[in-house]
């Protein structure tokens, strides 16, 4: 990723880099500098990963001829295997990676959100294919990306498996207690980035008489380029007092357990790791039909919202208040789900896939 300092696309391949470095396999990563990564940094120096940093993209017209020359540094074919990480569908398609495939040793390519409706040119689709038909596995956090790439751009993915992205702390033993609140705690953890992540639309559709009225608030985590718009809507609709920018937080797993519902009614999302890690700690979620989330959720853990507008999201926000009194158990069912659909050991299992697929190529579906 070089659009943002940190993401959950991004999970996979660091927790994956710690859990090798960590069993003294000699392990080498490369990816964008970000301040924000200084933590991750340290992390896996001290595990003992090698780390290679890649220039932080600026306005320089020099920027892509510095980054050639950064990438041209690094030893790739000293290493038994690669993990190309995307945090979007089409990212190795830009220069300067669009052609490193062809210096890389066997690699594994990942996929992390995709686009309905999107189209590639004919140079860069015939790039795409390529990096797909000569990696040993492609691997998704959500079956909905295989399925886009294969219908709207017709490609065939015939090595492929859907892993979906750790979580970022242990997996809890039993559903987690509930919290009595007095006001409705309303959570929202996504990317301040309305084209993707729509929190305007929920914004707008909680600046109702109807909803100002109620006793609940709202909590958006994240950062992002809306940060400022978000602010100025909040203002506009006078709901200082009820809806709150809290930022990007690192306690993850404090803020859910303070959360009553968790609310990920987003237009562009495959399968956002905060939704996971909030069924994860047995909070209900209420999403939108997008991605993988309908895989998981049902009416008997969540709330699915058919489209994102004011409109149908204030139809099933209001289905869900009125439901309010069976969000703990709604909770303690998106617990079950979790554990049903999450692979747990996860790192030795995704190891395992990565291990297999080296081996035998061929055998990957």
């Amino acid at each position: 990723m070089n659009g943002a300092g940190w993401g959950g696309s991004e999970e996979q391949w660091y927790q994956l880099a710690l859990y090798y470095a960590k069993l003294k396999t000699r392990t080498a990563v490369v990816f964008f500098y970000w301040p924000e990564k200084e933590e991750k940094i340290i992390a896996l120096k001290e595990a003992g990963c090698q780390v290679y940093l890649l220039p932080q993209k600026t306005k320089s017209i020099f920027y892509k001829l510095n980054l050639s020359r950064e990438l041209n540094k690094i030893p790739f074919r000293e290493f038994e295997y690669a993990y190309i990480n995307q945090g979007g569908w089409e990212d190795v398609l830009h220069s300067p990676f669009k052609k490193l495939n062809k210096k890389l040793p066997p690699y594994l390519l990942s996929f992390h959100n995709y686009q309905s409706g999107s189209r590639l040119s004919t140079n860069k689709l015939m790039l795409l294919k390529d990096w797909v038909k000569n990696a040993s596995l492609n691997i998704s956090d959500a079956k909905k990306t295989f399925e886009v790439l294969e219908k709207d751009l017709g490609i065939n993915i015939s090595r492929k498996k859907v892993m979906h992205n750790p979580i970022t702390f242990p997996v809890p033993a039993s559903a987690s207690p509930y919290p009595k609140n007095e006001n409705v705690k309303l959570i929202m953890l996504a990317a301040l980035d309305v084209e993707r992540k729509a929190q305007d639309v929920l914004i707008e559709t909680l600046s109702s008489n109807k909803w100002k009225e109620r006793n609940w608030v709202l909590e958006l985590y994240g950062a992002g380029r809306d940060e400022k718009f978000l602010e100025q809507l909040i203002q506009s609709k006078k709901l200082q007092h009820k809806i709150l920018l809290k930022g990007h937080t690192h306690q993850v797993q404090d803020v859910l357990f303070q959360a009553n519902l968790i609310l990920q009614c987003t237009r562009i999302d495959a399968l956002p790791i905060s939704f996971t890690e909030a069924m994860a700690m047995a909070r209900p979620c209420l999403v939108s039909n997008v991605g993988d989330m309908p895989l998981w959720v049902n009416d008997q853990n969540g709330f699915i919202c058919n489209d994102v507008s004011i409109q149908a999201l204030d139809k099933t926000l209001e289905i869900a208040w009125q439901s309010k009194h069976l969000w703990e158990n709604m909770g303690k069912e998106a617990f079950r789900t979790f554990k049903q659909m999450y692979a747990e050991p996860y790192l030795e299992n995704l190891a395992s896939v990565i291990e297999h697929s080296h081996a035998n190529p061929s055998r990957i579906q």
